[in-house]
């Protein structure tokens, strides 16, 4: 949670120039089952956001599933690699989609 604490306004103000012109219905519609990985504590994309992602079926399908990793922030993947490795590697194991294409389906 040390990482990504300074300049923080500056960093905002770039992510909300990034996103002012753009709409909803420019989103194209993710098919395949979608693993999100959240920060508990990430201060640059707060969890809501990504309760608010998942919460977005008609983009992303009924097949999100949102992880929030305890005691991590936005650098998750360098806080909790471990625990990444651990819920990537389910997902991917367990996801009928990617299962099928490998001829593995259930």
């Amino acid at each position: 949670m040390v990482m990504c604490t300074e300049n923080r306004v500056e960093r905002k103000q770039l992510i909300e120039a990034l996103h002012k012109d753009r709409k909803l219905a420019n989103l194209p519609k993710i098919n395949q089952n979608t693993l999100i990985i959240w920060g508990e504590h990430d201060q640059i994309f707060p969890i809501e956001l990504g309760h608010r992602l998942k919460s977005m079926c008609r983009y992303i399908g009924e097949s999100a599933e949102l992880v929030t990793i305890k005691k991590a922030g936005h650098a998750v993947n360098l806080e909790k690699p471990k625990v990444i490795y651990k819920n990537m590697k389910s997902f991917l194991l367990n996801s009928p989609t990617i299962n099928a294409s490998n001829g593995n389906g259930k």
